[in-house]
């Protein structure tokens, strides 16, 4: 799928511009060091029928994520080409989605999620999107 990349975040000390630090007192996370981004939110999501969060496609804005704790499955589905799939994700999982790829989040566990991109939120940009298969 060329609309959506995952991305394991390297547990290492070395200095590198997307990595985990995880040590006995807690973790660093160094999620993106350079790209410019007006939007930043955190949302977090339990396990549960019919809890979700996304369900939309958008048709300019491109989003990322980034997975603190947790796991949970990405649904997603390509209108324009039919495709459909799921992408499995856990702490430490960077997720960038492009436009025109629907989405929706699902909590395998408790989630939480940093989600940020450049722009301003523009609600005409969202349409609604049910068919995840």
């Amino acid at each position: 799928m060329d609309k959506l990349i995952v991305q394991d975040a390297p547990r290492t000390p070395e200095r590198v511009p997307f990595r985990r630090i995880v040590q006995e007192r807690g973790e660093l996370a160094l999620i993106e060091d350079g790209p410019v981004f007006n939007h930043l939110a955190c949302f977090t999501l339990k396990p549960g029928a019919g809890f979700f969060r996304g369900g939309h496609v958008h048709r300019s804005k491109v989003e990322h994520f980034y997975v603190l704790s947790g796991r949970g499955v990405l649904k997603w589905s390509d209108p324009a080409t039919g495709q459909k799939g799921s992408e499995e994700l856990r702490a430490g999982h960077k997720v960038t989605i492009l436009p025109g790829l629907a989405h929706r989040f699902e909590a395998l566990e408790e989630l939480a999620v940093v989600e940020y991109y450049e722009g301003l939120h523009d609600p005409d940009d969202d349409s609604p999107y049910h068919d995840f298969g």
